[in-house]
């Protein structure tokens, strides 16, 4: 097993322009870390060896939860080495990749973290400035925290390559004073942060072209393009005048501080971190349940209509409706008929004991009327008797 100073290394991880990331194993403490080694023609500058350790050494004190911590840096057989926590997620590169265009919500969660770890890389004395945000720089965890790498590495490569600014960072990610430069402080992770923003939101950078020169001209003097109708329909106002704010040319028409974006952009994030959706994935949920739902609340127009909505499961009809040409099967409709079939069986029982009292009084009638003249026919016979009774002697 391959061994770099107190660092067993299990297995390269990748590598870029400035060196190589393995997974590795502290040899003492069995601790998993990620070796970054710096590429061996970078560490051949006394200066930038110096400016190294003095950088590493800054950031292995700087301990924020959206802040990858450097756990070491050291020097082995005339390699710049940096151990760092091992974590288990995916660039932010990457997620845009997969999804796309963020929902916003998801868009500005990530940004106030990455906000936050700029604040607190700002706060230091003296503060680190970024030089490189991009979305290749920020990991994103399973359960949605968000870690921003690589601070200070654009500093340290500048000075081991021995170069001017125009060489460190991306183009697409700089900002006009690094292409210019004019000096680099703070306000260009600002506006970093605002390219990185406007990409989440929209699933492209703001400033795209093949050629490097174009490319460079855009960020220097175009104005950053309005946002797509689609994205602007729910962006909350703060949110769309925020990230045009980052986008200003001028540093000092920009927010001044981290510390200031955080302010205004953290109202408009969740509560909690989450994973990253893609926008207009909850939209589209909320669409198939509304067409899943829509049998329930419109009408039936045909038959045919009512056999399409039968095939779902969930909207099966009772019975045949072969008698109904078009019924309604919202809960209203069924309430109606369940209404009328109850005012049909009243209306019937009221003419059944109609029928019955009308029937009823006949009989009485006819039943006193036949009763009345024979009271006399008993009667008479009984008077005679009586008056027979007296006469005879």
């Amino acid at each position: 097993m391959e061994r770099i100073g107190e660092y067993l290394v299990r297995r390269l991880v990748g590598e870029g322009g400035m060196g190589k990331v393995y997974e590795a194993e502290e040899r003492l403490s069995k601790r998993r870390v990620a070796l970054k080694v710096l590429r061996p023609e970078l560490a051949r500058s006394e200066e930038g060896r110096r400016l190294f350790l003095n950088e590493m050494t800054i950031l292995a004190h700087l301990d924020h939860p959206n802040i990858v911590r450097c756990l070491a840096c050291t020097e082995s057989d005339d390699q710049l080495v940096m151990a760092l926590e091992l974590l288990e997620g995916r660039t932010l590169r990457e997620v845009l990749t997969e999804h796309g265009a963020l929902a916003w919500e998801d868009a500005v969660g990530i940004a106030v973290q990455i906000t936050g770890a700029l604040a607190a890389a700002h706060r230091q004395q003296p503060p680190i400035v970024h030089r490189d945000l991009k979305p290749e720089n920020v990991m994103v965890l399973a359960d949605g925290t968000v870690k921003v790498m690589d601070f200070g590495i654009a500093k340290v490569m500048q000075a081991l390559s021995k170069t001017t600014t125009h060489s460190v960072g991306t183009l697409q990610y700089m900002s006009p004073e690094q292409i210019d430069a004019t000096g680099v402080d703070g306000r260009s992770d600002l506006y970093a942060l605002g390219l990185v923003l406007y990409e989440m939101l929209t699933g492209k950078a703001p400033f795209e072209s093949a050629s490097p020169r174009e490319l460079l001209n855009l960020q220097c003097t175009a104005p950053a393009p309005p946002l797509p109708d689609s994205v602007r329909g729910s962006l909350p106002r703060g949110v769309d005048r925020l990230l045009f704010e980052l986008l200003e040319k001028k540093p000092d028409d920009r927010p001044q501080t981290a510390a200031d974006v955080l302010h205004d952009l953290e109202p408009f994030a969740p509560a909690v971190a989450r994973s990253p959706r893609a926008a207009g994935g909850e939209r589209s949920s909320q669409e198939v349940s509304a067409r899943s739902a829509a049998p329930r609340t419109q009408p039936l127009e045909s038959r045919d209509t009512l056999e399409s909505a039968a095939s779902d499961p969930g909207e099966r009809p009772q019975g045949s409706t072969a008698e109904r040409p078009s019924p309604r099967a919202d809960t209203i409709a069924l309430v109606e008929r369940a209404t009328a079939a109850r005012e049909i069986e009243t209306r019937v029982g009221l003419a059944v004991v109609l029928g019955l009292s009308l029937l009823a009084a006949v009989v009485t009638y006819f039943a006193r009327a036949s009763s009345t003249p024979a009271t006399p026919a008993l009667e008479a016979p009984t008077a005679s008797a009586a008056r027979g009774a007296v006469t005879v002697p």
